[in-house]
């Protein structure tokens, strides 16, 4: 996986020689890629090749151990900071498999994560969502997603389908709006037509 750009320009997001591993087994030999605004990458492979590796490598899962490398985004080499600090640098990642969090309703949890990215501590208040401001957001972005307000208070994940999961990993990304967003097979398990509701969302 190699991307080169003219010598001397630093992409939007670069990824160095990027090693890693899981309980002592490399699975990253080196992965280096070159990312600009606007622009879709699609890294392929086979199953066990290092897909879903490389995407909780980037995003700091504490499952894997980088062994070597940089990835710069806005300066910053993220490797070097922690999850939340990546995500409110402004990357995000749609999980293969979305985890259940039982007594986090999604309502509560996008709320919190939008006020979170914009840097609002409980204090300062121009910086926290406005509830009008919200409910607009969240009824443009169901819509995309051909997805009904009832998915708003129940608990993440729990009790969603397989679809019903991808979407609501997709309606996170719409309501964040990183500025790089990594989709871990985001269509597989999806029926045909959650399949192009997701698509036109992303």
């Amino acid at each position: 996986m190699k991307s080169r750009r003219g010598e001397g320009k630093l992409a939007d997001f670069e990824i160095r020689d990027l090693r890693a591993s899981v309980e002592g087994k490399e699975i990253l030999k080196g992965v280096t890629l070159s990312i600009n605004k606007g622009e879709v990458h699609a890294v392929m492979g086979p199953n066990g090749s290092g897909k879903s590796t490389l995407s909780h490598t980037l995003m700091g899962h504490p499952g894997y151990t980088v062994d070597g490398g940089v990835v710069t985004f806005k300066g910053k080499n993220v490797l070097e900071l922690e999850p939340d600090e990546r995500a409110r640098l402004g990357m995000f990642l749609a999980f293969q498999y979305p985890v259940v969090v039982p007594g986090i309703s999604m309502t509560n949890f996008l709320r919190t994560a939008l006020n979170a990215k914009r840097g609002y501590d409980g204090k300062d208040k121009s910086k926290q969502v406005t509830p009008k401001e919200f409910r607009s957001l969240l009824k443009s972005e169901l819509e995309v997603l051909h997805m009904d307000d009832s998915f708003l208070p129940r608990y993440i994940n729990d009790g969603f389908s397989g679809g019903e999961k991808k979407r609501a990993e997709i309606l996170q990304m719409a309501i964040l709006k990183p500025e790089i967003a990594i989709l871990d097979e985001t269509d597989s398990g999806l029926a045909i037509d959650s399949i192009k509701f997701v698509a036109e969302a992303v």
